[in-house]
């Protein structure tokens, strides 16, 4: 489906869970005990599938969260896979349990498979996420590459004063060279921040750079926002997201689903639309005004550049 801006909307990020079982410090999901009675259930999401499938999504991504603290997680990716038949299942995961679930996950139908990743010391990574847990999610890493899924993506957001050095980001970018995976770097958007606050945890697309100053861009490589490129000799392929300082909204295909049941048109706008308790047929006319009513960029109407939603609610 189009939206008012000729944009072609087949992409639905879908959030399944506030709950997380680490404590990021962008992110703040798994500080307050979140417990589940408000989650989409299995029914509700087959609904969201069916619909999805109506509007001739191509690609689905289940987010959270962590997606995977879900105890119904296996049961939820094989219900999209069978009902929705997209080219591309994936799940946005910060890889503690990806090791002992990569394999089910891909017999389940998941095809595509991201992990947060924002640092390669371990030390930082304990400070960023509250956890002892680098050298177990290296290792959920390793699976899902043996496993085999189509592609695999880590995501790393950069810090100020956390992971801004440039021996930080070669670092992390040596995993490019032992997996054949694309590490994206992210510019850090103001979840629940504001002013100076923000200012002081950004860091720009430009550290990237001045770190990796070998860097050839790959032309049309059709992987969203992430502008891609490859270092000599690597296995693995970098990209940089850059929402704040690039803004990429006319290419924007996608709409979001959070872990509540509200559709989210733009990431960085508040507007959303209830589609708890609805039958395909109500959830499909929902989305479709939901897409309409896309803005033309996440600026309009708005000087404000804070995200009134925290992260853990709207996904990765």
């Amino acid at each position: 489906m189009e939206d008012q801006y000729s944009r072609k909307i087949n992409y639905l990020r879908l959030s399944l869970t506030q709950r997380c079982n680490f404590r990021c410090l962008y992110c703040h999901a798994g500080r307050n005990g979140c417990s589940a009675p408000h989650e989409l259930s299995l029914s509700e999401i087959a609904v969201i599938a069916r619909a999805a499938s109506e509007l001739d999504c191509t690609a689905i991504r289940l987010t959270g969260g962590e997606p995977l603290v879900r105890s119904d997680i296996l049961d939820i990716c094989e219900t999209v896979h069978v009902i929705a038949d997209t080219r591309k299942l994936g799940i946005t995961t910060n890889g503690f349990f990806l090791g002992r679930l990569a394999g089910s996950l891909y017999d389940a139908g998941v095809t595509h498979v991201n992990v947060s990743l924002d640092t390669a010391d371990e030390a930082v990574f304990e400070k960023i996420t509250g956890m002892d847990g680098y050298k177990t999610v290296l290792k959920g890493i390793e699976k899902a590459v043996e496993t085999g899924f189509k592609r695999v993506k880590i995501n790393a957001v950069l810090l100020n004063g956390v992971n801004d050095s440039e021996e930080a980001v070669r670092k992390l970018t040596e995993l490019t060279e032992r997996f054949p995976v694309d590490l994206r770097f992210i510019e850090l958007m103001p979840f629940g921040l504001s002013g100076s606050d923000y200012l002081k945890s950004f860091v720009s697309k430009e550290l990237v750079f001045r770190a990796l100053p070998d860097l050839e861009k790959i032309p049309d490589y059709g992987e969203g926002p992430a502008v891609m490129y490859r270092r000599p000799g690597s296995m693995g392929n970098i990209g940089i997201i850059s929402p704040m300082t690039s803004c990429f909204c006319k290419s924007c295909n996608r709409i979001r689903i959070l872990s509540d049941g509200r559709v989210r048109p733009c990431l960085l706008c508040s507007r959303e639309f209830s589609i708890r308790g609805l039958d395909v047929k109500d959830t499909v006319n929902v989305l479709r005004r939901a897409i309409v009513s896309k803005p033309a960029s996440y600026r309009d109407g708005s000087d404000s550049l804070r995200i009134n939603c925290e992260m853990k609610r709207i996904g990765g």
